[in-house]
């Protein structure tokens, strides 16, 4: 017997950082693969309002699930310098949304590259660093970086950054992230 898996939709909020706060609304789905909804002009699918999501929703008959999922989003975190205080499931999180907006948009994510085995080393890293399977009377694991292992992931970062803001039609002031 074959089950046919159906299409879950969350109704995405993205703040994003930069000179200030700029909302914009997506809905993602997951199933056999996860992504955004599109439109036709091939960037991410966004309202400027919750209202205007959920209408689009409703009139295309899409089922979002309650509550709304919160991305703060901001360029200079990504900055920072010492990765061993920061919190490893807030970027697995980043990563893996940057991965799905990337799929959407047919892009290449450099956090996606299988031949940079220090890209999965980090990744590997986070995921690990997030202690989803440790008990609460288990050591927990805490990443040590190198500087090499800094340096990329900055650039994964910014390269997500920087797919999520062209999916979402945000200019970037310099060329560069702000």
């Amino acid at each position: 017997m074959s089950e046919k898996i159906s299409r879950t939709y969350d109704l995405i909020r993205f703040q994003i950082i930069r000179e200030k706060c700029e909302e914009y609304y997506t809905i993602w789905y997951t199933d056999d693969l996860d992504g955004f909804l599109t439109g036709q002009d091939g960037k991410l699918k966004s309202f400027p309002t919750k209202r205007e999501a959920e209408a689009f929703a409703k009139a295309e008959g899409l089922w979002l699930r309650e509550g709304i999922v919160t991305y703060l989003i901001a360029a200079s975190i990504y900055r920072k310098k010492n990765l061993g205080k920061f919190d490893c499931v807030l970027y697995l999180d980043h990563w893996n949304i940057f991965s799905d907006a990337a799929h959407s948009l047919n892009r290449r994510f450099l956090g996606d590259n299988r031949e940079q085995a220090v890209i999965q080393r980090i990744y590997e890293k986070l995921f690990y660093g997030c202690n989803l399977l440790v008990r609460e009377d288990e050591k927990h694991y805490v990443p040590k970086w190198s500087k090499k292992e800094r340096r990329w992931f900055a650039k994964v970062m910014e390269d997500g950054f920087g797919i999520l803001s062209q999916g979402l039609n945000i200019t970037q002031s310099g060329g560069g992230i702000v």
